[in-house]
């Protein structure tokens, strides 16, 4: 019989020199589990060893080197299934926590499974082929065989039960607010701007509702002659360049012309801080998340927000934001106008908004994801 403290193997592949998105959130998850010690035994897969530094001095964490699986969908995927059940043979592991939505076919232990979001499922014209096939693909059977499956937050979890509806071992894990937007918050001063701006981050891509953005934003050009154009607010996009963005490209074109927009497509943390504490507010009306950490970055730095009505942006940002129809741009406009005319708007939400994303805590995401592993060493998920 099996003696050793239960070793828990996951699976960081996804995790790539600029992360954005899960491979922030695998980021901040394995730090939060790593500050504490809980009694287990854990071996890291990544591609990346080296942004997992800091796990050099947790005894209780080891960081095994998978260069192997570095490169597009097609690598990790082989990767995925032929190494890994090798790996958790090896370590005898008894569980694999796969971070990136599939698990191997064959495991020689039980499974945990994050799933993000089903956009691919939901919004599949805003996910590219090959991803969406992979998923369409191995999703479901690695639901299927799954001890257990997490998510962040809880419309994801409504999103699995629904389209999935065998899949009754569903638990949420709550992400937290990005660590980095507290290291000096309170001694970094907003930098003078020479015009108001309105500010949006998050990869240029369809799901982003880019395109609904830059309408809105036409409109509120529209009304800028009633105005001090001076005082108007531009508009700002932040984000690396995804897919699909011919139709974006020719959106933005008279408004970079016009000097009214600024695209910005890759912000390092200084730079990033800066913007949100003097923007006039965010403007984040995707179709879907899977959570949306830009919400709470934006709210730790007392920055109003705009975002959508819908899921999980909903849940995150709470009563303290403004929500909108994604697809009613006259709606959005609205808002954007309402931001630009009132101070005591801005004030009042830039002032409920730092209390609300201190809330969302990193620790609870790893406790609640400790009583996950903990229920499926105990036998309290079925197989």
């Amino acid at each position: 019989m099996k003696t050793q403290r239960p070793r828990i193997v996951l699976d960081a592949l996804l995790v790539n020199d600029r992360p954005t998105g899960v491979g922030r959130s695998i980021l901040e998850l394995t730090r939060a589990l790593s500050s504490n010690q809980w009694e287990m035994d854990f071996t890291l897969l990544a591609a990346t060893p080296h942004l997992f530094s800091w796990l050099d001095d947790c005894p209780e964490w080891t960081v095994q080197s998978c260069h192997g699986a570095t490169g597009g969908t097609l690598r990790k995927a082989l990767f995925t299934q032929w190494q890994i059940p090798r790996i958790c043979r090896k370590l005898d592991a008894d569980i694999l926590h796969s971070l990136q939505f599939v698990a191997p076919v064959s495991l020689p232990c039980s499974s945990v499974v994050t799933v993000h979001d089903l956009a691919w499922l939901r919004f599949p014209d805003t996910v590219e082929q090959p991803r969406k096939t992979y998923y369409r693909l191995m999703v479901p059977g690695s639901l299927q065989r799954a001890s257990a499956v997490v998510t962040n937050s809880q419309a994801t979890a409504v999103d699995v039960r629904k389209y999935y509806p065998g899949c009754q071992n569903v638990s949420v894990t709550s992400f937290g607010t990005p660590s980095w937007v507290w290291q000096d918050v309170e001694k970094t001063p907003p930098q003078p701007q020479p015009r108001p701006f309105f500010l949006f981050v998050g990869t240029l891509e369809p799901r982003k509702n880019l395109e609904g953005i830059l309408e809105a934003y036409k409109r509120l050009l529209a009304k800028k002659i009633e105005h001090d154009a001076a005082a108007w607010p531009s508009l700002v996009l932040v984000g690396g360049k995804g897919w699909k963005d011919s139709t974006l490209r020719k959106l933005m074109e008279p408004l970079l012309q016009s000097g009214d927009l600024e695209v910005l497509e890759y912000c390092d943390i200084q730079k990033l801080r800066q913007l949100y504490l003097s923007a006039q507010a965010l403007l984040f009306p995707s179709l879907h998340e899977g959570f949306g950490f830009p919400i709470l970055e934006a709210m730790a730095f007392g920055l109003p927000v705009v975002t959508s009505d819908l899921g999980a942006m909903a849940e995150v940002a709470g009563p303290f934001a403004l929500l909108v129809d994604p697809k009613n741009a006259d709606e959005l406009c609205l808002q954007m106008k309402k931001l630009a005319e009132s101070t005591e708007l801005r004030s009042k939400l830039a002032a409920d908004g730092p209390p609300w994303a201190r809330k969302w805590s990193w620790e609870r995401t790893a406790q609640q994801t400790v009583a996950v592993y903990s229920r499926v060493l105990n036998g309290g998920f079925a197989e």
